[in-house]
Formats: C-alpha cells, sequence, structure tokens
C-alpha cells in the first residue's frame, strides 16, 4: 500500500489511537472518491490500523487533483485542528482547515471551503516543486498559530496568524 501524508494524533480518543492517511491506491467506485482523499483509522495499538474511514475527498474547485492531511492536529476547544493541502489543475498546493469532531475525529464538522494559503513568493513557485506549500509541523504559542512549512520542496519557511481569526473562519464553514 502506497500510503502517504500519515500523521498520528497526538493524543489517544476514546482509548484509541487515531491516524489520518493518504493511500493512493484507495480510488475508485468502491472507495467512494475519485482522486486520493483523506482516511482515518483507529486502533488498540500502534500496529492495529487496518480499518479505514475516507473523511475528505476533493469537493472545491481548487482542490481538483488530490488532497492530504499536514501535520498532527491540534485539539481545541471546537474540535480537532487539522490543515490539509490540495492540488489544484495548476498543479499547486494550497492549504485548507478542517475541524474533526473531539470525540469522534472521523466526523468533519466544519472544512474551509476557499484556501487560506497559497504559494505566492517566489521561494514557494520556484524550486524543486514549482508552487508548493506543504506544512510540516504546527504550533501554537499564545494567541498565534505558526506553520513550519516547504516552500517549492527546496525552502524551509513559517507562516503565522491568530489562531482565532483562523477558528472564526473555520467556524463559518460547517459541513453540511
Amino acid at each position: 500500500l502506497d500510503d502517504r501524508d500519515v500523521i498520528l494524533f497526538p493524543e489517544k480518543i476514546a482509548g484509541k489511537y487515531w491516524m489520518l492517511r493518504r493511500p493512493l491506491e484507495w480510488v475508485g467506485a468502491e472507495y467512494g472518491c475519485e482522486y486520493p482523499s483523506i482516511w482515518i483509522s483507529s486502533a488498540d495499538d500502534l500496529l492495529g490500523f487496518r480499518d479505514a474511514k475516507l473523511v475528505a475527498k476533493q469537493e472545491f474547485a481548487w482542490e481538483a487533483d488530490k488532497i492530504g492531511a499536514n501535520t498532527p492536529p491540534i485539539r481545541t476547544d471546537h474540535g480537532w485542528l487539522t490543515l490539509y493541502h490540495a492540488v489544484g489543475t495548476d498543479k499547486f498546493y494550497r492549504l485548507g482547515a478542517l475541524l474533526l469532531d473531539l470525540n469522534d475525529p472521523s466526523i468533519v464538522r466544519y472544512r474551509t471551503r476557499d484556501w487560506i494559503m497559497q504559494p505566492e513568493e517566489d521561494y514557494e513557485i520556484n524550486g524543486y516543486y514549482r508552487g508548493c506549500v506543504f506544512p510540516c509541523g504546527k504550533v501554537v504559542i499564545g494567541d498565534t498559530l505558526y506553520v513550519y512549512y516547504g516552500g517549492a520542496d527546496k525552502y524551509c519557511a513559517v507562516a503565522t496568524c491568530k489562531l482565532n481569526d483562523l477558528m472564526d473562519y473555520l467556524l463559518m464553514c460547517p459541513v453540511e
């Protein structure tokens, strides 16, 4: 199984370990998605992630190709804050955000309809992979979210925003 974007949650939920993933082979009518998508698995131990559920697939124009999760989720009062990337028709990687249920993270409660970050600077556009912002870590310090990301697969960078601003925007995007 070509399993990419594998991300563990930072703590057990309901006594289980949880993992986001993007198996490249799980595509087609039998899987419910046309392109590689975000799946979630839970297990009693770190070796038993055998069952999986589709969590998010392409829904918006900026997500024309594949999507995948980025960075471990952060627990907030409203759910598990999760960043994800999507590849558009121009092959640029853009970022969105999900808010997963605190007690059952297989349920998406909120999802940004538009991207929240895209390649704009020269170091994000020109490099080994043209037009890519790809988060590798995030942390909250005070009221600021720091997102550490690769620019064009060549440079390391950090983007910041006020966590409350991102949460306010995300809470305006409930999943129907």
